[in-house]
């Protein structure tokens, strides 16, 4: 098995969803940039990614549970990521605690849930990430740094549905 370098780190980036053109840079996926920061290899991305085709997990996830990669380092690179990357629930187990961390009513009433927490950032799959309103009140719900990720509703209300 492949292992990932440690260091160096990501440096810290503009909040997410910055206003602009997004440049080559800012549109990278995850893996991409996590190599340029030189956290892991490609060869590590490349065995990800394997892994992701036939699981369907998120590819942040396998890093870090296969491949050792920092909870930091993926929140910093999920930081860098200027366009908002699509997550299907349906394929991998969410973080419970993480999803206790919304009001349940309030997710059912918004069509989002929290799948996972890295660190200080919290990844919350929304069905329409373009309500900017629906940001100010997520910042509200949580004291984390919010991490959004479109995900089919059906696929948020599966996950509210099995964890009531």
């Amino acid at each position: 098995m492949a292992t990932a370098r440690r260091s160096p780190q990501l440096e810290p980036s503009p909040p997410r969803g910055s206003q602009g053109d997004l440049s080559a840079e800012d549109a990278a996926p995850i893996g991409r940039l996590l190599v340029r920061a030189g956290v892991v290899t490609k060869d590590v991305v490349d065995a990800a990614l394997a892994v992701q085709r036939k699981s369907f997990r998120p590819l942040g996830r396998i890093l870090r549970e296969e491949h050792g990669v920092s909870p930091e380092a993926l929140a910093e690179a999920l930081r860098r990521q200027k366009h908002i990357p699509r997550v299907f629930l349906r394929f991998f187990p969410v973080d419970v605690q993480a999803l206790r961390l919304l009001d349940r009513r309030f997710c059912a009433e918004q069509e989002v849930v929290a799948f996972e927490r890295l660190g200080s950032l919290l990844c919350v799959a929304l069905s329409n990430p373009s309500r900017r309103d629906l940001f100010q009140q997520l910042r509200t719900q949580s004291t984390f740094e919010i991490a959004p990720f479109r995900a089919p509703w059906e696929d948020i209300q599966k996950v509210l549905k099995d964890h009531a």
